[in-house]
């Protein structure tokens, strides 16, 4: 019985601790603190995000027309048959 009432006042003041620690840190304004730094970090890191994506998608844009342009297939005269077809039976 002294065991229980033992384990529950060591428990009762870890709560305590832990409470008085966390009111400390609120009024302190290390959590503010902390918690701006975290929100500055993730906007930064949207920001280079989005910049790195939106330079892909540009040079993805063009590069898509380079290969239009570059990529004309050559049609030439002659006599063809369906034999002469390639295709995904091969």
């Amino acid at each position: 019985m002294i065991k229980g009432i033992a384990a529950a006042i060591l428990g009762a003041l870890l709560v305590g601790v832990v409470v008085l620690g966390v009111l400390w840190l609120v009024f302190s304004g290390l959590i503010l603190c902390v918690a701006g730094f975290v929100l500055g970090s993730i906007i930064i890191a949207g920001i280079i995000v989005f910049v790195i994506i939106f330079v892909f998608a540009v040079v993805a844009f063009f590069a898509l027309f380079y290969y239009l342009a570059e990529k004309t297939p050559n049609v030439e005269p002659g006599d063809y048959k369906l034999k002469d077809q390639k295709g995904k039976n091969e």
